[in-house]
């Protein structure tokens, strides 16, 4: 990603199984940006699949029972099941038994490249449609057997969270999910390029942006071997299988990350024609879906930003 201008404050770290990049101007940037690194690993504590000791781990355990959850657990479950209703159950986040049964079971930085791994029963077993939310108790009640991975769901709303610490104007780049905030000093909007997924020296697009997320899904990372097949992380929860989409990158836009971390997801399962369809007509939102052949399908809007290099 660049900018142009020059009064600007980088910190990188690793948090979420990803590279962290925070981006702000001013005296104070420095203590905003350590202080807003220190938030984020206090999330991921809370919230990751792959901790045992956190509270999402410990609703997991408990599935078949209530449990009583923080405010902000059950505000997360709570806008996860908003959106699997508004996708009609293209976006479900009660895919986690299907994640570890393809072998995705542990943080992917532990899974070796290469490693065979043996596939368990994929077949689906709740969806979104059987969580129990009890507003005035805040208890929730994962059917039994049932998971929920939050994923990119939580790290676009960590995201989000990062640009209200650090304040107007800044940027947040977790792993390509991406909040630009205002716009740098000295130059119109924050400009976060789209890479190529065959070709990681190129952007296939500059995208300028004030206010606005931006999120990327695809199948060509996070992958895996289970005999001569490979399979990778995004499930489709109709099948409950890693989704076979001609579709292999999708690339949204929209008022928030954690919105466009969604619609990226949906678009990508849709396949390239019903995914661009898709990103045409959702208000406030414009993307760009790459197919397996390489081909690119851009949103309507989406030309008027223009190519990159």
């Amino acid at each position: 990603m660049t900018a142009a201008t020059t009064d600007l404050v980088p910190h990188a770290f690793r948090a979420m199984n990803t590279d962290v990049e925070l981006i702000a101007p001013g005296e104070s940037a420095e203590r905003r940006l350590r202080r807003a690194e220190r938030w984020l690993h206090a999330f991921e504590a809370r919230f990751s699949r792959f901790l045992a000791t956190s509270e999402l781990s410990r609703l997991n355990a408990s599935a078949g029972r209530p449990f009583p959850a923080s405010p902000l657990l059950f505000r997360l479950v709570s806008l996860a099941l908003t959106l699997a209703e508004r996708s009609g159950g293209r976006f479900d986040p009660t895919v986690l038994r299907a994640l570890e049964g393809a072998g995705y079971d542990r943080s992917f930085e532990r899974l070796a490249p290469l490693q065979r791994r043996r596939a368990a029963d994929l077949s689906p077993r709740a969806s979104w449609r059987q969580v129990r939310l009890d507003a005035a108790s805040r208890q929730l009640t994962l059917p039994p057997d049932c998971g929920l991975d939050l994923g990119g769901i939580g790290k676009g709303w960590a995201v989000d969270r990062l640009a209200v610490l650090l304040g107007t104007p800044c940027l947040i780049n977790a792993g390509g999910d991406v909040f630009a905030a205002g716009r740098p000093p000295d130059a119109p909007a924050w400009l976060v390029g789209v890479a190529d997924p065959f070709d990681s020296e190129r952007d296939l697009a500059l995208l300028p942006l004030r206010d606005q997320g931006v999120a990327t899904s695809t199948t060509l990372k996070r992958r895996w071997q289970v005999g001569d097949r490979w399979l990778h992380h995004l499930i489709d929860p109709r099948t409950g299988r890693p989704s076979d989409s001609d579709a292999v990158q999708v690339t949204a836009v929209a008022p928030t990350a954690t919105l466009a971390d969604y619609h990226a997801k949906v678009a990508l399962l849709l396949g390239s024609e019903d995914g661009r369809r898709y990103l045409d007509v959702e208000e406030g939102v414009e993307g760009l879906v790459v197919r397996s052949d390489g081909a690119l399908l851009a949103s309507r809007r989406l030309p008027t930003w223009g190519e990159g290099d």
